[in-house]
């Protein structure tokens, strides 16, 4: 009797996840039910497959909501009371309630906004006379019927089908193992498993038409994220008058002249985009950087145009990934792909290419689901997206995945077949710590500047292969190709992250389409790499409005900036005055050149207007 009641006791939350895992189910067939006419016709079967990849989400959610019974299980094992019991019931039935609630609600704004919901939805609450212009009272009543239908068949099933937990273990072995290791067993369903990084929307995220993802994002899930993000509603960064930052900021974007340097051979060229992890300038021979981390990319700048002054406006990957292809600076506390409802606002380079009918694709060694990479990627619209689950299992020999050698190689492989125009992302990662790579080189010193330099090294070989075989492409000489860093880094020569000479990256525009008169230049104005998608559409004569954190400096008449941003401060750079200003001591930190001593009041202006005004697009969004 013992073994069966310890089984038993065991079992109830394995009936109870599984409970969960059916309720989210079911509601996932009532949306698809609901919103049918959404799905193009022939998509159905695609529409399907959000059960299958809507699972783990739905399992790290029904953790979440097995954390609490759980503990009251833990607390019964030693005290018989039924209040335990009751109080589980209680907290499962208002779960119940709760989610379902929660669930008709999205049905219904979903019809409005597209997006399921999140914590926007809650600020109308606010204005419930604005609420019903758009949801009639017979609406409202029916919703509600539904509702509480609904919940009586939730609380039936649950019942009916999930065993309390009534009765202690009396095995204590049993016990103590089932209190220790189930709460192990919720921490790894929660997290979404052993991966490197925690699970987040993008592992739900299957396909190019975005209501599937919505489908398989379980929407509680998705709703808690939101109103985490959504904590501080309020601007952090306010410096001035709401007008008067948006006027000086509109103004930094402003323009005297209509006319553009014409870099490219031709209006349609192929581009290929090389994201460099972590490389800083201070790898580079040409632009004052160490002597030998990088003599094949030395090399290759005698065939490209090399920027100078190039500034990322981020430090995390997923930050300069949004600034390359949204031309959306990075803000100093938060990064926006982490929050799909936001990101799913963002401008798109790809989606403005491939309205030209442009080919895209996007390669990563490691873990698209990483920082919600993936929804980003899909919500822009990338057709063919490659992660580490396409590489050979002996070519996932770094810890983040598959090294540079293996990503560039199945990069070049899938161009050789496809459709021209193109347009492919290539994210690097072996420059990432830890510092893993696969040859020998110069660099072998266990100091983790030489590891760096040991990474940056092999990289630089990698990209002397991959160019040595992209020449002999029929397709190379109309490709344009733009190596640019993700973010700046501390080493090879330990700067100090919230100084300029720290967040100077490395970026490059080269391929046969760029025209021969600016080989081997130099490009030196100021510059962020959320300037590229406007650099990009201008050159293509494609509309670039969209982009309005984005400015042409090939522009004659482009005013000359860059701003990055940390936790603690952000600094700008501009040709009279590069300032750091801090956010804990309310001043100016660090003024440059080490010449000037006296501040120049604009330029502080200018960085507090730029700052202000983005996080309150930040949040509009």
């Amino acid at each position: 009797m013992k073994t069966k009641l310890s089984a038993i006791r065991i079992h109830f939350l394995g009936r109870l996840i599984i409970f969960w895992l059916l309720f989210f189910a079911f509601y996932r067939l009532v949306f698809i039910i609901y919103h049918h006419t959404k799905i193009p016709d022939g998509q159905h079967s695609e529409t399907g497959l959000s059960f299958f990849y809507g699972l783990r989400l739905d399992l790290s959610t029904a953790c979440a909501a097995a954390t609490i019974p759980f503990i009251l299980w833990s607390f019964q094992q030693f005290n018989k009371k039924k209040l335990f019991h009751t109080i589980n019931l209680v907290f499962n039935i208002a779960c119940i309630a709760i989610i379902t609630l929660l669930n008709i609600a999205n049905l219904k704004m979903y019809g409005e906004w597209g997006t399921p919901l999140s914590a926007r939805a809650f600020s109308y609450l606010l204005y419930p006379k604005e609420v019903l212009t758009f949801i009639s009272l017979w609406s409202v009543l029916l919703l509600l019927t539904v509702t509480g239908v609904f919940i009586y068949i939730g609380i039936k099933a649950y019942r009916r089908f999930v065993i309390d937990f009534s009765y202690p273990i009396e095995n204590k072995k049993i016990k103590i193992a089932s209190i220790i290791i189930i709460p192990i067993l919720l921490v790894i369903g929660y997290r979404g498993g052993l991966q490197l990084a925690p699970i987040n929307e993008s592992a739900a995220y299957y396909s190019n038409l975005q209501i599937n993802n919505h489908i398989a994002t379980n929407n509680i899930w998705y709703l808690a994220h939101s109103i985490v993000d959504a904590n501080d509603t309020k601007n952090p960064y306010q410096f001035m008058d709401a007008k008067k930052a948006k006027s000086i900021t509109s103004d930094l974007f402003s323009t005297t002249s209509n006319k553009t340097q014409i870099i490219t051979k031709n209006i349609r060229p192929n581009i290929v985009i090389i994201v460099l992890e972590s490389w800083t300038a201070d790898i580079i021979k040409k632009l004052g950087g160490e002597n030998d981390v990088t003599p094949h990319f030395n090399d290759l700048c005698k065939d490209g145009l090399l920027f100078s002054q190039m500034y990322s406006s981020g430090f995390r990957t997923e930050q300069g990934l949004v600034s390359i292809l949204s031309g959306f600076p990075a803000q100093p506390n938060n990064s926006i792909m982490t929050t799909p409802s936001k990101a799913e606002q963002l401008p798109s380079l790809n989606i403005e290419l491939g309205k030209q009918g442009y080919q895209s694709s996007f390669y990563y060694g490691g873990e698209v689901e990483f920082a919600n990479m993936k929804s980003y990627l899909l919500n822009s619209h990338f057709e063919k997206i490659i992660d580490k689950n396409n590489f050979e299992n002996n070519q996932l020999n770094s810890k983040w995945g598959a090294h540079d050698e293996y990503v560039l190689k199945k990069q070049l492989d899938g161009m050789k077949e496809e459709k021209q125009p193109f347009f492919s992302v290539v994210l690097t990662l072996s420059t990432h710590e830890p510092f893993e790579v696969t040859m020998q080189t110069p660099f072998n010193g266990s100091e983790e500047q030489e590891r760096f330099k040991k990474a940056a090294y092999y990289t630089d070989y990698c990209l002397f292969n991959y160019f040595n075989e992209a020449k002999k492409q029929p397709w190379y000489n109309n490709t344009l190709y733009i190596l640019v860093a993700d973010h700046g880094h501390h080493l090879p020569k330990n700067r100090n992250m919230d100084f300029p000479e720290g967040r100077r990256i490395t970026a490059m525009i080269t391929g046969g389409a760029l025209i021969d008169s600016l080989r081997g230049k130099t490009f030196d104005k100021i510059c962020n790499q959320n300037d590229l998608p406007v650099i990009l559409l201008r050159q293509l004569q494609l509309p670039s409005d969209n982009f309005v954190w984005s400015k042409d400096i090939f522009n004659a008449g482009a005013k000359e900036f860059a701003y990055y941003s940390n936790e603690n401060s952000i600094g700008w750079i501009a040709p009279q005055q590069n300032i750091v200003y801090s956010f804990n001591s309310h001043g100016v930190e660090e003024l440059q050149p080490k010449t000037q001593t006296k501040l120049n009041d604009t330029v502080l202006t200018q960085a507090k207007a730029y700052l202000q005004t983005l996080y309150k697009q930040y949040l509009d969004y």
